[in-house]
């Protein structure tokens, strides 16, 4: 039966590319309306602007076919009342019409407006009038009107409509097809993105990297930085496949060990001996497996930076001589002498569990890989405002080739050198996390056959951190 979570199921809207195609589209007819509207309103103005300029010029050249005589006038004999668009009509004083005509339709009560003009609507018809007022005999006055249809205006107009009509749909049509292709060219290293990422999630191939050909500026940086972080997580996968497999492979051993003595003990003819014999195997490599995994713990927590460290003035001279005493037994066993120059009193802000980790694996170390009557050498002391300890030894020594991968978890230089197999591979990789989360520094010199030694520095207590009374915690990653 299929569960209904009670969410709803995302709407699958615009893509950025139709978006982008949009706007562009958007855009670009805005630009021709308001490109169309300039054009038009200053059109408009100037054909008005040429029409009454038209319209005066034919007025005053009417005007000139008048002839008067005291307080009496007389048209030439050639004038016409209809010429080029424009009628004429004459009025006098008290504004009635005496000759010529006006169009049908036009309005009958109108104000003469000497050396004017004048728009006048009736009908849905408009019309632009000029008047000229003419004087003559005692002071009496002949008003000329002239009046155009503004047809021509309106024609005009129309025309640019009819013209926007027509060309704005294939305006719309080419946007949308440039502004596609545009977009497309333009989001086509996304795209490249978008399918390396998916076929890397489908396949699991880390390796596979975005192509940056093509590519440049701000899409060039994107490509750029997704292929750092995939090299990342690849490099961050390998180590952790490689950290599995060796773990499992560590595991391994005393799992098997401690079934084998197991099985070997609960036979029906073991003796007593035989069975306390298996148990105490048992429990060294259930001791093993215990170390190890608080180990894998310790590193998995400071991976994920979960892992606490308690900073407070730490006598680190102190701890060096607790440590080098605690070696001296394992150390006699294979007649190795500890040498210690401990400087007193140094104080650094540091974990003191952990610091004695760190220098308990150093020594352990030397004593493990030391030769029968060599000696293992630990030493301590200040210099410019730092803790530098060094731990040497004279045994069988690290090639050159292999020292940069000491660090590394489970990395070992040759397994079978490891007397009495008690070596896990994560006691450098401790060491190396412990210090650099103390700020500090460590480094190795080696030579095969001549001994080791790891050297390294952790800054010393300031006045004011030796003064507190409180430990401060710090989340190391």
């Amino acid at each position: 039966m299929k569960e209904f979570s009670g969410k709803p199921s995302p709407k699958k809207g615009l893509s950025i590319k139709q978006r982008v195609t949009l706007w562009y589209a958007c855009m670009l007819v805005l630009i021709v309306l308001l490109l169309f509207g300039f054009i038009f309103t200053v059109s408009r103005s100037l054909l008005q602007r040429e029409s009454n300029s038209r319209l005066e010029k034919m007025v005053l050249d009417f005007t000139e076919e008048i002839d008067f005589e005291h307080s009496t006038y007389e048209l030439d004999d050639d004038a016409r009342f209809y010429e080029d668009g424009v009628i004429f009509s004459l009025y006098d004083e008290q504004g009635r019409l005496t000759a010529g005509s006006v169009p049908t339709g036009f309005p009958a009560d109108t104000t003469l407006k000497a050396y004017t003009f004048q728009t006048f609507s009736e009908g849905g018809n408009t019309w632009s009038a000029y008047d000229a007022a003419l004087v003559y005999g005692d002071g009496q006055i002949l008003w000329i009107r002239g009046i155009l249809p503004s047809e021509t205006l309106f024609s005009v107009e129309r025309t640019m409509f009819l013209v926007l009509l027509i060309v704005c749909p294939l305006l719309i049509a080419v946007a949308l097809l440039v502004g596609y292709s545009i977009t497309r060219r333009a989001f086509l290293p996304i795209e490249e993105i978008r399918e390396t990422a998916e076929a890397i999630g489908a396949g699991g191939d880390l390796s596979a990297r975005i192509p940056t050909e093509r590519t440049q500026g701000e899409i060039r940086q994107l490509a750029d930085t997704f292929n750092e972080m995939f090299g990342r997580l690849e490099t961050s996968f390998e180590h952790e496949r490689q950290f599995t497999s060796d773990a499992s492979h560590e595991l391994r051993t005393p799992v098997a060990v401690i079934t084998s003595q197991a099985e070997y003990a609960l036979l029906p003819d073991a003796t007593s001996e035989e069975q306390r014999e298996g148990l105490e195997i048992i429990l060294e490599q259930a001791q093993k497996m215990s170390a190890l995994i608080s180990q894998l713990l310790l590193l998995a927590r400071a991976d994920n930076g979960t892992q606490q460290l308690t900073l407070a003035p730490t006598d680190l001279s102190l701890l060096a001589s607790m440590t080098a005493e605690q070696c001296r037994e394992s150390a006699a066993r294979q007649k190795i002498r500890v040498i210690c120059q401990i400087e007193p009193d140094i104080t650094v802000c540091g974990d003191q569990a952990s610091l004695t980790r760190a220098l308990l694996n150093l020594m352990e170390n030397a004593v493990q890989y030391g030769h029968t009557g060599g000696f293992v050498k630990l030493t301590l002391a200040s210099r410019d405002g730092f803790a530098v300890c060094s731990v040497e030894d004279d045994g069988i020594g690290i090639a050159q080739e292999h020292l940069d991968r000491i660090w590394q978890r489970f990395y070992r230089v040759d397994p079978a050198r490891s007397p009495g197999g008690s070596n896990t591979g994560l006691g450098l990789s401790l060491v190396k996390w412990i210090i650099e989360a103390h700020h500090g520094t460590i480094q190795a010199e080696s030579s095969p056959g001549k001994g080791s030694c790891f050297t390294f520095r952790i800054p010393l207590c300031s006045a004011s951190e030796t003064g507190g009374s409180s430990g401060a915690k710090m989340n190391n990653t």
